[in-house]
């Protein structure tokens, strides 16, 4: 059984929240990548430079158009993910139960690495 399915043989995610989370995590390789390219056009750090197979992007600039690319897929992504969320009531059944003192519970859990 993998972590993703529960007893029943249901998915804890369907497939849209998990192609949108996918889709934030490529956002976000994306921006870290375009963001070292934008760092090593003007070093903060003297001697901290990252090799260029990790940068994307030749020069700030093209770095920069990577780094407002991967930004606006975030966002558009963002704007699926609460329109999805508000028409299937994901949204309301997902969040709206969850108090401060359960929030705080799981940080203190994730803290420790007890994660359900």
């Amino acid at each position: 059984m993998t972590k993703n399915v529960i007893a029943s043989g249901h998915r804890l995610h369907p497939l849209s929240v998990r192609v949108m989370h996918w889709t934030n995590a490529l956002a976000m390789v994306v921006l870290i990548g375009s963001g070292w390219g934008i760092y090593d056009d003007s070093v903060i750090i003297h001697g901290v430079y990252f090799p260029k197979a990790i940068r994307l992007g030749s020069w700030a600039a093209e770095s920069l158009l990577w780094h407002f690319a991967a930004m606006w897929l975030l966002v558009a992504n963002g704007g699926a993910y609460l329109v999805y969320g508000l028409a299937t009531g994901r949204l309301r059944e997902r969040l709206l139960p969850i108090r401060p003192r359960d929030i705080v519970q799981t940080v203190r859990d994730t803290l420790r690495l007890k994660l359900a």
